[in-house]
């Protein structure tokens, strides 16, 4: 009887640890299939539309944010991002490819750009962690005027390239 115990506490034990590592891995990579589908590229911004009702392209949108994703891949190098600053509130966050949250900043001015150097352990401004993940950029843009600016300081300032 305790044999049992015993085998069916390790077998607890181990889908724990198994599904503990493999959900959050599962999660970003369909997210980023999903967004491949949806024409993004590596190390490329995509520039996402202003959100509504309709919208589930992110979890949750904001009507007031404006995004721009980057999928990463570090597996040829490290990875230059550059984020133009344009007047008001702007954000940077990276995510690895287990979901997790491995680097956030934000610029509230708007005034300043906001640059770092992506790499997977090679020591550069931030260690993803793994060779793949992705790179979000939300810009506070409450209505039509503040869009249209939004939406010209990410297309002529936002870089996301290989170094």
């Amino acid at each position: 009887m305790i044999r049992h115990i015993l085998a069916f506490i390790l077998l607890a034990a181990g889908v724990h640890a198994a599904t503990i590592w493999y959900l959050p891995r599962l999660a970003m990579n369909t997210a980023m299939s999903r967004l491949e589908a949806q024409g993004a590229g590596l190390n490329t911004f995509i520039h996402v539309p202003p959100t509504d009702e309709t919208s589930r392209r992110v979890v949750r949108p904001s009507p007031d944010l404006l995004y721009s994703v980057c999928l990463l891949d570090l597996s040829e190098g490290p990875v230059q991002i550059h984020v133009a600053g344009w007047g008001d509130y702007v954000s940077l966050s990276l995510f690895a490819g287990n979901t997790d949250n491995v680097f956030a900043v934000n610029e509230s001015s708007g005034e300043g750009d906001i640059a770092v150097s992506v790499t997977n352990g090679d020591g550069a401004d931030v260690d993803l962690g793994s060779e793949r993940g992705i790179a979000i950029v939300r810009r506070l843009a409450p209505d039509a005027g503040r869009i249209a600016a939004a939406d010209a300081a990410r297309r002529s300032g936002d870089l996301c390239e290989p170094e």
